[in-house]
């Protein structure tokens, strides 16, 4: 069984415009030491989870930070906009767990200068199945 990271990660590399930019340079939490440039980070921020009365409902819906990454501000919003096409309004009853919905709830452009690369930082809420 397969969990949410394992799906957010192939459905980032197998995503044709996304792809087309970073290949599968997608990391989760953070890039690698010497990171080939575009490239894509993800985390889990929280994990909420539904509940009832008498039982669990077996939903959850996290919040996933997906960080776009390149040398230039251009390139980070290019990767940043195939990211958002990736994951807003996605659903997918074919994955383990089964993903119910997915939407951006904000973005920040920012410059990391200990590093020297632009980041657009994305944050979905994603609605699944457990």
């Amino acid at each position: 069984m397969a969990d949410l990271e394992t799906v957010l990660q192939t459905r980032l590399t197998t995503f044709a415009g996304l792809s087309a930019l970073v290949g599968t340079r997608v990391y989760p939490v953070k890039l690698p030491q010497v990171p080939t440039m575009p490239a894509v980070t993800y985390q889990r921020i929280d994990g909420p989870r539904e509940s009832g009365i008498a039982s669990e409902h077996g939903m959850a819906h996290p919040r996933m930070q997906v960080d776009s990454w390149a040398s230039t501000y251009g390139g980070a919003k290019a990767v940043a906009e195939q990211v958002r096409q990736a994951l807003e309004r996605w659903s997918d009853a074919t994955t383990t767990p089964v993903i119910l919905d997915s939407f951006i709830d904000g973005d920040t452009d920012l410059y990391e200068s200990e590093v020297e690369l632009c980041r657009v930082s994305m944050d979905f809420v994603i609605w699944y199945r457990e």
